[in-house]
């Protein structure tokens, strides 16, 4: 019975990582927090299953429909509502309310065009695997091994990519970046870009093993955000670490302790994480 629990806390987990890696790939091109990453990924989930469930479309074309539009939204949140609040002000509440009220906007923009009722994907991973006493879903396999994919792919990035490398730079110091005649706009976009396709395989993943409404996006948001908290901004590996951390709380809680206990336990994380280290696992190292 462990063996289940912690297997399906890891692929859960494996799921926070790459909303949390949204968060984490966003925060280093503004360094500013996009609440609204959780709503981009409702919304990609929601418009595979439609497009690809009530529409009768190939999985395939609805998969890049979803990955262009959550592209879409992540850009909306960076050039449209960032980018001039920030221009105008430095004052940074403004940007956290406007990006919030993005958040409340897709989540009814969603309801509106996708409805209100739960909808799923086409269910893609529901074997399962016996071992010894316990079991293990595929669907937890999955999410491991795509997330492990995504992930190793953008850490490649921002090693070995033109503008992967220049990201950091550009987050921590936009001012001295542009003394540096590093060149912002277009690596902000491949961030942004890079956010939008992270957000959208998340997305497709919830949609293919579980049913999403418009109202999901708080819960992506609030377990991405913890994730990204927990893990630090020290490592593009630290929001799936944080990501499993989170996971495995989450399934131990619910067993020990029961569902009620869940929300309680998290907020208690968050409390925790905070108090002693503020700046998650994994910190930025400076040399002197």
């Amino acid at each position: 019975m462990l063996l289940s629990i912690v297997s399906s806390g890891i692929g859960i987990g494996a799921l926070y990582g790459l909303v949390a890696l949204g968060y984490f790939l966003f925060f280093q091109a503004t360094a500013a927090i996009n609440f609204a990453i959780g709503a981009i990924v409702m919304f990609a989930g929601m418009a595979l299953a439609v497009i690809s469930k009530d529409l009768g479309q190939a999985w395939m074309i609805a998969v890049l429909i979803a990955v262009a539009l959550a592209i879409l939204l992540a850009w909306i949140s960076e050039a449209a509502i960032l980018r001039p609040i920030l221009a105008r002000s430095s004052d940074e509440f403004g940007a956290v309310v406007a990006i919030v009220a993005l958040m409340f906007v897709i989540e009814q923009l969603a309801g509106v065009i996708f409805g209100r009722r739960p909808i799923q994907g086409k269910q893609l991973f529901d074997a399962i695997y016996f071992v010894g006493d316990g079991i293990i879903e595929s669907r937890f396999v999955w999410n491991l091994a795509i997330s492990l994919i995504v992930f190793a792919v953008v850490v490649a990035w921002l090693r070995y990519g033109r503008y992967g490398r220049m990201l950091r730079a550009a987050g921590d110091n936009e001012a001295a970046a542009r003394v540096l005649g590093l060149p912002i706009r277009r690596i902000k976009f491949a961030a942004v870009f890079a956010t939008g396709a992270v957000c959208a395989v998340a997305g497709v993943l919830y949609a293919s093993q579980a049913p999403l409404n418009f109202h999901s996006h708080l819960a992506f948001a609030i377990a991405g955000f913890i994730a990204f908290v927990i893990g630090g901004t020290g490592s593009a590996w630290a929001p799936l670490v944080g990501g499993i951390l989170l996971g495995l709380i989450e399934a131990l809680t619910i067993w020990f302790l029961g569902g009620g206990a869940r929300d309680y336990m998290l907020l208690l994380l968050v409390l925790v994480v905070f108090s002693v280290r503020p700046e998650g696992i994994f910190t930025v190292r400076v040399r002197t």
